[in-house]
C-alpha cells in the first residue's frame, strides 16, 4: 500500500458521508482500481458495500492510498474491520462466546496477511465467493472451517455460493455466529467481494519472504488428477527449488522462526493428523502440538516465542501453545488468551 502526504485525521464514518463522498469523486459510475489513489473509505466500499451502514470510528478514512495489488486492498479491508471488533465486543455474550470470539479474529488477521483469497472467474464485475473451485475460502468460511465447521461452509459452498451473507439465510449461520460470539451484520461487514480477475498463480497457498532474502512458497496440487500433496519451495533467478514435500493441508498459513519455516493448516479428516510441519533446512519435521483431531487457526510469533492456535475439528474450545528453547510445546496460560497475537506478515505474491 502506498499512502500520499495528505494528513491523517480520525472521523466517524457515516452512510450520508460516505456516498457523499463517492459523488464527489465521480466514481460512482466506474470501478475503483487498486492502484488509483483514492481516499481509503473509497477503496473499502469497493471492497464490501456494508461499510456504508456502518458507524465506526476509523483513523485513516480519509487518507489518499493506493494499493499494489487487489489482495492488498481485500486484507486492508479485512483489517480494518478487525481492529473494530477486536475492541468492540458486545457485552451480552458469555465468558465462552467472547473466547471463541477473540480467537476466530486473531485467525481472521493472520488469513488477511497471507492474501490468498478466493477468485471470482465466475461472474462478470464484483461478487462474493464463499469457497472457489481451488478450494480456497472467503473471510467468513475461513472462519467457520478455523472453528471445526467445514461443513456448513461447504454446504453454503454447493447451494449459495456467491450469496451474500444478508442473502444466505440458513439457520445455521446466524446460530453459528451466535455461538462464536458474533452477529450477522459482522459476519456481512466481514465477507468480501471479488473482481472477476486471476491476481495470482491458481496453486499458490502462502508466501513467505525469509529475513535472509529468500522467498519460500507453498504450492498446492495443480488440479485434482494430481498427487494432493503441498509442495515446499524457494524461488531462485532459475525457477522453483523443491524443498519438500507435504501431507495435504487446507487453510496453509506459513511463518519464520528461528530461521526455520513452520508450515500449518487444517489436516484432511483422514489420514494423517498432524497439522504442522517443520523445515529446518535440511529435512521436514512434522510437529504434534495438540492432541487429536484438529486444525490451526493462527500461526504466530509473540514475545519471541512461536504460538500456535487449534480448534477440535469437531465441538470444542480453542487451545493454544507455544514452543519453548527446549523444542517443546507448552500450554498458554489462560490469562494470556486476551493478548492480541503480533502475526508474522508474509510477503504476498502476485505474479
Amino acid at each position: 500500500m502506498i499512502c500520499t502526504g495528505i494528513q491523517t485525521r480520525t472521523i466517524m464514518l457515516r452512510s450520508p458521508f460516505f456516498l457523499l463522498t463517492l459523488t464527489v469523486a465521480n466514481i460512482t459510475n466506474g470501478q475503483l482500481t487498486p492502484e488509483h489513489p483514492a481516499r481509503m473509505e473509497q477503496h473499502l466500499l469497493e471492497v464490501n458495500p456494508q461499510w456504508t451502514k456502518m458507524e465506526q470510528i476509523l483513523p485513516d478514512v480519509m487518507t489518499t492510498v493506493r494499493f499494489t495489488s487487489e489482495a492488498d486492498r481485500i486484507a486492508a479491508h479485512l483489517h480494518h474491520v478487525n481492529a473494530y471488533l477486536s475492541t468492540h465486543t458486545p457485552t451480552e455474550i458469555s465468558p465462552a462466546q467472547h473466547s471463541r470470539r477473540h480467537a476466530l479474529l486473531g485467525s481472521l488477521n493472520t488469513y488477511a496477511d497471507r492474501g490468498v483469497f478466493p477468485m471470482n472467474d465466475i461472474v462478470p464485475g464484483r461478487s462474493p465467493v464463499f469457497i472457489d473451485k481451488l478450494g480456497n475460502a472467503c473471510a467468513v468460511g475461513h472462519l467457520m472451517i478455523t472453528s471445526g465447521h467445514a461443513e456448513l461452509a461447504e454446504r453454503i459452498h454447493e447451494e449459495l455460493n456467491l450469496a451474500y451473507v444478508h442473502d444466505i439465510g440458513l439457520p445455521e449461520v446466524a446460530a453459528w455466529a451466535a455461538t462464536n460470539g458474533f452477529t450477522v451484520d459482522e459476519l456481512a461487514w466481514i465477507q468480501p467481494t471479488y473482481d472477476r480477475m486471476k491476481i495470482r498463480d491458481p496453486r499458490l497457498l502462502a508466501s513467505l519472504r525469509m529475513t535472509n532474502g529468500d522467498q519460500i512458497i507453498v504450492h498446492g496440487p495443480a488440479n485434482a488428477q494430481a498427487a494432493q500433496k503441498l509442495r515446499l519451495l524457494r524461488k531462485e533467478s532459475t525457477g522453483h527449488k523443491r524443498l519438500a514435500i507435504l501431507p495435504m493441508l487446507s487453510g496453509v498459513q506459513v511463518v519464520e522462526f528461528d530461521g526455520r519455516v513452520f508450515v500449518g493448516g487444517i489436516p484432511e479428516k483422514k489420514g494423517h493428523s498432524a497439522e504442522l510441519y517443520e523445515w529446518n533446512g535440511k529435512s521436514l519435521v512434522a510437529h504434534d502440538p495438540f492432541t487429536g483431531h484438529v486444525g490451526i487457526g493462527a500461526l504466530y510469533v509473540q514475545n519471541e516465542a512461536l504460538h500456535v492456535r487449534a480448534f477440535p475439528l469437531d465441538e470444542g474450545q480453542y487451545m493454544e501453545r507455544y514452543l519453548t528453547e527446549a523444542n517443546v510445546w507448552e500450554i498458554v496460560g489462560t490469562s494470556q488468551h486476551d493478548v492480541a497475537p503480533i502475526d508474522v506478515v508474509p510477503e504476498r505474491h502476485v505474479p
